[in-house]
């Protein structure tokens, strides 16, 4: 009894110490901790009682608290094993009073706004076996406690992005348990201790460490990550790491480190933009385990070892933007598992060797920018699964290899500026994969390769051409027309001749080249230098967003057109017109005085007539632009003042010319409009028809002009549809992100959201996050993911644009009784694979790759058709490893996986991707969310009494149901190398397996024991 009482006063006090810490929070109201109220601490959300009722576990990760740690009494939670606030807003300094959790295991206060300095009272817990701090405003002066190094308990010592100063002290030695040791992103000085316990993984890059990579870290036998980058290490990679057997990430990369040696044991090894000089060593021949050895961006020089062909498991090769010199080994044909060579930029000299015909695996090959010389070998023909081919900036000659036409997978063949010459490959678009094609400035003749010609009409990738600079003397071809996604064309230079095929006008998205940088959105066509003849056609004025045209020196004819004026993109963009060296006749139309952006004018050489128009680029033209137009007038100089001919319009010749223009006008205008009449008529019902069905692609089709503007005009159209941003289309917010929902376009809805910094905007918005998100965003392409259309950035904020669904999130639909129904099952199993593409695709498409970090049934939407496509990319980020933009853990409840660390969030992400993708497999095949009870079948390794089975959880269904089961429960495995890549996912959704046990007899166990065994088998475990 007396026991009892005890702890009911242990506990009295505990929940007091809670209430009383609560209520300093400053959000307390929030409805996340209203279950903490009443004296039963146990069903307090964020607690863990052991078996008398003491707290045990307080773990309010990733909810959003704002508050200090001053109000909590510490001296009252002394059962206290684990103490997790990761990612919350939690500021001022970390009290002396936690000294009092004398049984501390885990203490993590990563990614919160703390600062002062580091307790020393850490150092008096003596069972403390992890210590995460890391991402804090710790003073500038603060170094590390030396009282920490009396925790000889501790396996893990994170305070990484602190700005911690001083040096490692030497007793860390002591820590003979510590495991892991981060301490990236500080202002360390001083040199690396010569003994640092026996560590697995040691993070020390962005300080300022000095002195050489002491010879003693032979000593850590057990070290697999090594971490060095942006120090001020010097000196020669030691060759003890040799002995390293375990090391398999080694990065020393902006560092003074010279002298790569023997590390026998590296799979990875980049040094790139470090500096290195002197050559690459012949030892590098030893590092046979080498997958990946990337050198770029140093000042390494000399030649290419011999020795490389020893890496027979090297699959990628880079040693780009250096001074190599002399010839590619032939020993480089050994290299049998090479996926990627990349030697451009270097001074490499005489002839691709003939055994690079031997690298079957070899997919990109880049040798720009080099002083090769010599015909491309035969050999090269054999590289059946090379997809990119770069030899632009050599000296090649002779003619292409016959067997160049085997190379019917590339998507980029770049050739340009060299000296090769005879025809281009025939069958180089044979495979329909051709992305980019430059074969500028050689010294091919003869027509365009009929496989480009041929293939257009079923060829949707085709982006960039260009062929100038050579003596192509083919027509153009008419099939052009069905290149949707063509962005340039470029032929000038040649010997191109016959009629420019009318369905030019039909080729909306011709662009300028990258090359001109800031300018990425101008669009533009280049046919000048050629012999094209007939008249401009009248379609060339649908290119509603040309920006630049030059068709000069051709032999055009015809009257000047006044549809070039309907290119609407000239009211608001720069435009250099030239339609210089030509034969067109007739006035210059009066809607050019329009074109108020119209910058530069060439009409050089043609036979135009009548007055010019009243804007800048015509009254500042140069007169050698205007020369030999002798009926032109205007307020050039040397041109005659249009008064001074007025008389001519009262020639009789002119008069009876307009009356029978006008003539032929009125009677073409009444028998057109008799036509229309009488097709309406017949044609009306069907029309409709065709309207209905259509409309959405329209509305799509029309939105998508306004927003290519993106700016004022972008910002002024949702305004407007918005009413000024009325509270009646507000739809919700996030900490920076307003949702508004309207109807922009004849009746499309759109979501519009706008950034801001806080709910009151009163803080200044940092707008670069925003708008690189939405740079990477803008150039997503998946059928599976929803329209990126447009964005503005004005009044210090971002504003963007998605299209949305019909049907609405996926969510909505399975808590709807009555749609449930209709979403049987062929369509349920049809989202899961729809979902898993889009992630693969962002996963390992995307260059970088592109992270979701929040992804639930509710951002998951379907069209009509129940097709998913994702959406809400609010919280992605680009992987990029090394970017501060991974310092803060994203996710939903019940969406990212238990015990979710920053650290794991910051080197794996892409693993919480793929356990929420097994979360949204599970919910849309069971109809609702699929609860604690699956999520510890996946993370326990115990035997279970009562076994749950599959069908208890599941609708009874065919095998389609039982492999989405499968392949969600290897994404939710605790261990996160048991999960597959959602490549690996998305391939395995693609087979049908036959059951290997009835449905009734499958349980939850066995689906992941099947996992795990699947998992070890295929990957070595």
């Amino acid at each position: 009894m007396a026991h009892a009482i005890n702890c009911l006063e242990k506990n009295k006090d505990e929940v007091e110490a809670l209430l009383n810490w609560k209520s300093t929070f400053d959000n307390h109201n929030q409805s996340l901790l209203s279950s903490w109220h009443g004296n039963n601490l146990c069903c307090f959300i964020g607690i863990a009682c052991n078996y008398y009722g003491a707290i045990i576990h307080l773990n309010l990760s990733n909810v959003g608290l704002r508050g200090t740690l001053d109000g909590l009494d510490f001296s009252c939670l002394t059962s206290v094993v684990s103490f997790e606030l990761t990612n919350n807003l939690i500021y001022g300094s970390i009290p002396l009073g936690i000294g009092n959790l004398s049984k501390l295991n885990s203490l993590d206060l990563c990614l919160n706004e703390l600062f002062g300095e580091i307790p020393p009272v850490i150092g008096m817990l003596e069972s403390l076996h992890h210590l995460y701090l890391s991402f804090h405003e710790i003073t500038y002066l603060a170094s590390i406690p030396q009282e920490i190094y009396n925790s000889r308990s501790l396996t893990v010592i994170s305070l990484w992005g602190n700005r911690l100063s001083g040096s490692i002290h030497s007793e860390i030695a002591r820590l003979t348990s510590l495991d892991e040791l981060y301490l990236s992103s500080n202002n360390l000085i001083g040199s690396i201790p010569h003994s640092i316990g026996n560590l697995s993984n040691l993070f020390l890059s962005s300080n300022n460490l000095t002195g050489s990579i002491p010879h003693s870290i032979r000593n850590l036998s057990n070290l697999s990550m090594l971490k060095l980058s942006k120090n001020n290490l010097v000196g020669p990679i030691p060759t003890s790491l040799g002995k390293l057997g375990n090391l398999t990430i080694f990065d020393i990369s902006q560092n003074a480190i010279f002298e790569i040696t023997r590390l026998t044991s590296l799979d990875k090894l980049e040094l790139s933009s470090i500096n290195l000089t002197g050559s690459i060593p012949h030892s590098i021949g030893n590092l046979s385990n080498l997958s990946m050895l990337k050198l770029s961006k140093n000042n390494l020089a000399g030649p290419i070892p011999t020795s490389l062909g020893k890496l027979g498991n090297l699959t990628i090769f880079d040693i780009s933007h250096n001074a190599i010199f002399g010839s590619i080994p032939s020993e480089i044909g050994r290299l049998t598992s090479l996926d990627t060579l990349v030697v451009s930029f270097n001074s490499l000299i005489s002839s691709i060797p003939h055994s690079i015909g031997n690298l079957s695996s070899l997919s990109s090959l880049d040798l720009y920018q080099n002083n090769l010389v010599g015909p491309i070998p035969a050999l090269v023909g054999s590289l059946a699964n090379l997809t990119s081919l770069t030899i632009g900036v050599n000296m090649f000659s002779g003619s292409l290899p016959s067997e160049f036409n085997r190379l019917t997978r590339l998507t980029h063949l770049d050739m340009n500026d060299n000296k090769l010459e005879g025809e281009l490959p025939k069958d180089v678009c044979l495979g329909r994969s051709l992305v980019y094609f430059f074969a500028f400035k050689n010294h091919f003749t003869g027509p365009i390769p009929k496989s480009l010609e041929s293939s257009l009409g079923i060829y949707p990738h085709l982006n960039y051409v260009d062929l100038s600079h050579n003596n192509l003397n083919s027509e153009l071809s008419w099939k052009w027309e069905h290149c949707p996604n063509l962005t340039s064309l470029r032929v000038s230079n040649n010997q191109i001749s016959s009629d420019i095929p009318a369905i030019f006008g039909r080729m909306a998205q011709l662009r300028i080249p990258r090359e001109l940088g800031s300018l990425s959105m101008l669009l533009e066509l280049d046919l000048s230098s050629n012999a094209i003849t007939g008249n401009v056609p009248t379609k060339i004025g649908l290119l509603s967003h040309l920006v630049h045209l030059n068709l000069a020196s051709n032999n055009l004819s015809g009257l000047m057109l006044v549809q070039l004026s309907s290119c609407k993109s000239l009211l608001t963009l720069n435009l250099i017109l030239n339609i210089s060296h030509n034969c067109l006749f007739g006035s210059i139309p009066h809607t050019f005085g329009d074109m108020l952006a119209l910058t530069s004018i060439d009409l050089f050489y043609n036979n135009l007539e009548g007055p010019l128009p009243n804007v800048k680029a015509f009254n500042e033209a140069p007169f050698e632009a205007m020369q030999h137009k002798k009926g032109l007038c205007g307020n050039v100089i040397d041109l005659l003042i249009c008064n001074s001919i007025e008389s001519k319009k009262h020639n009789p010749h002119v008069r009876v010319r307009i009356a029978i223009i006008l003539c032929l006008s009125l009677l073409g205008i009444i028998l057109l409009s008799c036509t229309l009449i009488v097709l309406i008529i017949i044609n009306h019902h069907r029309r409709r028809i065709i309207k209905r069905e259509n409309n959405e692609h329209t509305n799509d089709l029309d939105f998508m002009h306004i927003l290519n503007y993106e700016g004022k005009i972008f910002y002024d159209r949702i305004f407007e549809a918005t009413e000024g941003f009325d509270s009646k289309y507000y739809v919700g917010k996030g900490a920076h992100v307003i949702v508004y929902k309207a109807n922009i376009s004849k009746g499309q809805t759109f979501a519009i959201k706008q950034a801001s910094s806080s709910q009151d905007n009163s803080e200044t918005i940092d707008l670069m996050p925003f708008e690189s998100e939405i740079q990477a965003l803008r150039n997503l392409r998946h059928r599976n993911m929803v329209k990126f259309m447009g964005y503005a950035l004005m009044f210090n904020a971002v504003f963007w644009c998605m299209s949305t669904w019909k049907k609405g999130s996926l969510r909505t639909i399975l808590n709807d009784n009555e749609r449930a129904v209709e979403f049987h099952w062929n369509k349920r199993v049809n989202v899961v694979r729809g979902v898993a593409d889009a992630l693969s695709y962002m996963h390992h498409k995307c260059s970088p790759p592109l992270i979701y970090r929040d992804l639930t049934s509710n951002n998951v939407l379907l069209d009509r058709n129940y097709e998913a496509h994702v959406s809400h990319f609010g919280t992605a980020r680009l992987l990029r490893p090394d970017s501060s933009n991974w310092t803060i853990v994203v996710g939903t409840i019940g969406y990212i996986a238990p015990g979710t660390s920053w650290l794991i969030f910051r080197i794996l992400p892409e693993k919480c991707d793929i356990y929420s993708f097994g979360v949204i497999a599970l919910e849309t095949i069971m109809g609702n969310h699929p609860g604690n009870h699956v999520f510890e079948e996946c993370s326990s390794s115990t035997q279970i009494e009562s076994p749950i089975l599959l069908k208890d959880v599941l609708d009874q269904h065919a095998q389609d149901v039982v492999s989405i089961a499968k392949l969600a429960f290897t994404c939710l495995q605790a261990d996160l190398r048991l999960r597959l890549t959602m490549g690996q996912v998305s391939r395995e959704l693609c087979v049908r397996v036959p059951l290997e046990k009835p449905l009734s007899a499958i349980t939850l166990k066995q689906l992941r024991d099947i996992n795990v065994k699947k998992f070890e088998a295929f990957t070595g475990f």
